[in-house]
């Protein structure tokens, strides 16, 4: 519906500040709507023989509906579904891997895309960075030990991991995949600089998430790639993980055991989440 030259009170009231010309719309209540304003209503599609969509039939599913929704509807529905855990256990391959298997069923779920981790990518521009100047100035190559953390790095991160999220929720399938999120990043100062991070915090506050997985440590090699702390900071992080996720009640599953028993137990948890729908308020009367 399309009310022109307008601006509707909150409250349900409908007052216009200003004349309305004339109110679009594909409902049957379109003429006594514009019979209220004084306008001329323009029926558009009223059979939705176009597009055979409405508001009735979003709240009922909007699944069925997805191919028809603006990309900042999609971006508010997507189911979003974060993958965290210590280094070296799994989070990318899990992610990617997820995606995979939705994407495989082919449908409104072709487009399920995944949030690749941004701290990973920041990092190695920071240490490229560091080299350079390294260079430049005639020292050794500097090595991830040589680096400087600060708070302003981690708020970063958190920003620009939240940022390419929203962008491809607006893209994608009824469901995301994140590998990782801005709550881990507040673990990941805490890591780093010793203590947690209010503007951090802030950043994770903004976020808004569905499900957490959490990738065990235990059983998976650990595979030191010139950008990890190293394996001993595992069990630790793992550890922190859960009492996070436990502190704020976010709802999460852990991952175990090999790759194949730990993806068909993300799959069941994520086709859980879906299968128990959307909750929408009743429309205004």
């Amino acid at each position: 519906m399309t009310v022109f030259r307008s601006v509707l009170a909150s409250g349900g009231e409908h007052a216009a500040r200003t004349p309305v010309d004339a109110v679009f719309t594909s409902e049957p209540y379109g003429d006594e709507l514009a019979r209220r304003f004084g306008a001329v209503h323009v029926p558009v599609d009223p059979c939705r023989s176009k597009v055979p969509c409405s508001s009735t039939l979003v709240r009922r599913d909007p699944v069925a509906c997805w191919e028809h929704l603006s990309p900042a509807v999609r971006a508010w529905l997507a189911r979003r579904v974060v993958v965290v855990g210590a280094e070296s256990t799994g989070t990318t391959t899990m992610a990617r891997a997820l995606a995979a298997a939705y994407r495989a069923r082919g449908g409104v779920w072709a487009e399920t895309r995944w949030v690749p981790e941004y701290g990973r990518t920041f990092t190695y521009e920071k240490l490229a960075l560091a080299q350079a100047e390294a260079l430049a100035a005639g020292r050794p190559p500097a090595t991830m030990d040589d680096l400087f953390w600060t708070t302003s790095d981690f708020v970063v991160i958190a920003e620009r991991q939240l940022t390419e999220e929203n962008r491809l929720a607006r893209l994608g399938s009824p469901v995301l995949f994140c590998d990782t999120d801005p709550l881990a990043t507040t673990i990941w100062h805490e890591r780093y600089l010793g203590f947690r991070s209010p503007e951090v915090e802030a950043v994770a506050a903004r976020a808004r998430h569905d499900l957490w997985l959490l990738t065990s440590h235990e059983g998976v090699p650990f595979e030191q790639d010139g950008y990890r702390d190293g394996e001993h900071i595992r069990p630790w992080m793992t550890e922190r993980f859960r009492e996070e996720l436990d502190k704020r009640g976010m709802p999460y599953v852990e991952l175990t055991g090999s790759h194949e028993d730990r993806l068909r137990t993300a799959i069941a948890a994520v086709d859980e989440l879906l299968a128990r729908g959307w909750e929408f308020a009743d429309p205004l009367g």
